[in-house]
């Protein structure tokens, strides 16, 4: 069993790891054609909000005692799994 802050520093770098993705894929949405843009910035939208969804998991969890965020632990990992499969699929759209 991870400890709380063994796993909350997992879980902040992959958010740093999606930031830079993030930003990559804004910049290359910015260089596109305009029917191509209006697609990669709705499907901008939609990672911007699981990704706030899934900080929000984190500050939460944060706020947690060392037993309690147990409790927590598997809608994290559900919304991160669905962070990291929307990041793929988006990511593979810009290919």
């Amino acid at each position: 069993m991870a400890t709380k802050e063994a796993y909350q520093k997992k879980l902040e770098a992959q958010l740093k790891e999606w930031d830079a993705k993030l930003d990559q894929l804004i910049a290359k949405a910015q260089k596109a054609t305009a029917d191509a843009r209006i697609n990669y910035e709705n499907d901008l939208e939609s990672l911007k909000s699981k990704r706030k969804t899934a900080h929000q998991m984190l500050v939460e969890m944060g706020k947690r005692g060392e037993n309690a965020w147990e409790d927590m632990k598997d809608g994290a990992e559900k919304a991160w799994d669905e962070m990291s499969k929307a990041m793929e699929k988006v990511a593979a759209r810009f290919k």
